[in-house]
């Protein structure tokens, strides 16, 4: 009885209930799934209830009513606990400790590495564990405290989530050298009518901001194929058999390499990406989330 509601009891419950499956939490805690369903089995027969509803087939999961009661003290316990243990790690005199650092790919490889590189040149002793997903799984990590901070393109509010500005991003038209756009020093989106485009899956927010202004502009691109990834949108555009329309900074090092061209927007000003940090309320209390937030935030807030 004394141990069956220890920490490795509770994390394993709560991956359960994150994850929907029983056959994924046993792999992010590195067990069986027979193991995962034995723990379980266990914590039903102490307390003389079912406390999670199992799927059929694919192992899905749904609480009972005394399950989200387990949950909702699980997280609250795991929270704390992970808490204490960051601010037992880090050093009175210097900062430190280990930041969980989750953002998307776009973002994550183009307009972080200025920022995040002296930060970590300043504080030697702060390691920042990075991992690049996909917005909505973004989002679910940092509400689901698997991840400390993460950084996702036009940002949306969302409940339990706190948004901090990390910076706006200029959109650019990007076509191969050869192109007969290429030649353009400006461009309006009216002039995209009709052209093929390789854009954005439909639920990429990026994709969202792009037709949301091409639709204003009365514009009407061709969808030759979509994809979640830019870096595949781009490779695609330097073949030759359309453009897209990417922010600035993810193509810097293809345009200096000329293997693609990115011609500004005449509507610049107002067609930029926003991009934001995602923290949990009370998460800034460690010194050196705080520390980062601070470094990281855009100074034209």
């Amino acid at each position: 009885m004394a141990n069956i509601l220890n920490i490795d009891t509770l994390q394993l419950f709560a991956d359960i209930v994150d994850t929907g499956s029983f056959s994924r939490a046993a792999e992010r805690n590195y067990l069986s799934q027979s193991a995962v369903s034995q723990r379980v089995r266990a914590l039903e027969r102490e307390y003389g209830t079912t406390l999670i509803y199992r799927g059929k087939g694919k192992g899905a999961a749904t609480l009972t009513l005394t399950g989200e009661v387990l949950y909702a003290g699980a997280k609250r316990i795991l929270r704390e606990a992970s808490m204490l243990d960051s601010q037992m790690r880090e050093s009175p005199g210097e900062l430190s400790g280990t930041i969980r650092l989750v953002t998307v790919y776009s973002v994550g490889l183009h307009a972080l590495p200025p920022r995040l590189k002296p930060f970590l040149a300043g504080h030697p002793l702060v390691n920042v564990h990075l991992e690049y997903k996909r917005t909505d799984e973004v989002y679910q990590d940092v509400g689901g405290d698997t991840a400390d901070i993460g950084i996702v393109a036009c940002p949306s509010p969302r409940r339990g989530l706190d948004v901090v500005p990390f910076g706006d991003e200029e959109m650019v038209v990007i076509c191969a050298p050869e192109h007969f756009l290429a030649k353009k020093k400006r461009i309006r989106l009216t002039e995209l009518d009709g052209l093929p485009f390789f854009g954005f899956d439909t639920e990429i927010p990026t994709r969202k901001l792009i037709e949301g202004h091409l639709g204003a502009s009365g514009a009407k691109v061709r969808i030759s194929a979509t994809f979640d990834n830019i870096e595949t949108i781009k490779n695609l555009v330097e073949i030759g058999n359309g453009i897209s329309i990417v922010p600035a900074e993810t193509v810097t090092h293809e345009v200096r390499a000329g293997a693609l061209v990115a011609i500004p927007l005449a509507e610049s000003d107002a067609f930029r990406r926003p991009t934001g940090l995602l923290v949990k309320p009370g998460k800034a209390e460690r010194a050196v989330l705080r520390e980062f937030i601070e470094a990281m935030r855009s100074r034209d807030a």
